[in-house]
């Protein structure tokens, strides 16, 4: 059979073949009920458009860069399913960046989803070399960012972010009213604006509620590897210190591990020491005890940083309050806080 040209699209749809390259490559507005021919005659027809051919001609590709830490971790996971998702509806395919929070690896991902044209860029989290977002205004490529936001002095990167301030106070608020008064914090380094957000709203809303902070109960890791292990390791931390009675973990990989360390201590959880994570991942209701978290709306966040990234592309004007967007995360108490009286 021979195959289906834009040619034979364009006649069984009654347009011209540059209506049909608009509707494909939506670079011009088109009717929605010519677009609905158009769309009907490539399904009857089953055209493929070539996609090298289409580079060249409008030197973009219909791939959109996704930039994320590891992939490996559920949280990310997460967010890359939901961004895969709203892409396909689109025709969009995904361009998916793994860079270990590497300043060398953001910068070569960078510039390699530049050098292919890609439609768009999604950063969902705080690079460690910010050169990289320079370099995205710079060559006018569609940005958007995740859990975070970008001030630039060159021009605004939309943003979609979690108000990570207010889950950690939220966090600080459940330790204190179970009756903690030593409360340890634990966390990876303070690589990106979420977690630095999350150590600064604990710190201040213990303050607050006139529980000084203590700085020699705060353990950061300065290294990045696995989180489990990272938490298991700085577990060791609060075996050696007694009068810790709560742990408030940046993340809820942190806070398996040293759930694992506390009990090879024979800790109890929560009588003993009470334990608070962040994220709300999968397995938080799985392990034993069920983890205390504060769970963060990552698929909606996910869901219209990609749908801001479409409209970018699709060159619609964004109201300036729509720009950069807040979500609140929301506390899920389980049995690591669950005291009783």
């Amino acid at each position: 059979m021979k195959k289906a040209t834009m040619k034979d699209v364009a006649r069984m749809a009654g347009v011209t073949q540059p209506t049909v390259s608009h509707v494909l490559n939506r670079t011009a507005p088109i009717s929605d009920e010519v677009a609905c021919r158009v769309r009907q005659a490539v399904k009857e027809l089953g055209y493929r458009p070539n996609a090298n051919a289409r580079s060249l001609k409008t030197k973009k590709t219909n791939m959109v860069g996704l930039l994320i830490p590891n992939i490996s971790n559920g949280y990310y996971a997460d967010i890359v399913q939901t961004v895969e998702e709203e892409l396909r509806e689109e025709g969009l395919l995904l361009f998916l960046c793994n860079t270990f929070h590497e300043s060398v690896l953001e910068k070569k991902y960078t510039d390699t989803l530049i050098e292919q044209n890609v439609r768009g860029i999604i950063i969902g989290y705080g690079l460690a070399d910010e050169s990289c977002y320079a370099s995205v205004i710079d060559n006018e490529i569609p940005t958007v960012t995740l859990d975070s936001k970008i001030v630039s002095s060159k021009k605004e990167i939309p943003s979609v972010e979690i108000n990570n301030e207010t889950g950690a106070r939220a966090a600080a608020d459940h330790l204190f009213h179970i009756g903690a008064k030593n409360m340890c914090f634990i966390s990876e380094p303070l690589f990106n604006r979420a977690l630095k957000k999350r150590y600064i709203g604990f710190k201040e809303r213990l303050d607050e509620l006139g529980v000084p902070f203590n700085q020699e109960l705060c353990f950061l890791e300065t290294m990045e590897y696995d989180k489990i292990e990272m938490g298991y390791n700085l577990g060791a931390h609060v075996l050696m210190n007694k009068q810790i009675d709560a742990i408030f973990a940046s993340t809820d990989q942190l806070a398996y591990g040293v759930i694992r360390r506390l009990k090879e201590g024979h800790v109890r959880i929560p009588e003993d020491i009470a334990v608070i994570g962040y994220d709300d991942n999968s397995l938080s209701k799985l392990i034993s005890p069920e983890l205390t978290t504060i769970a963060q709306p990552k698929s909606e966040m996910a869901a219209r940083g990609t749908q801001m990234l479409i409209k970018m592309i699709d060159a619609e004007n964004m109201e300036q309050e729509n720009l950069h967007i807040v979500l609140e995360p929301n506390l899920i108490i389980r049995e690591s806080t669950m005291r009783l009286a």
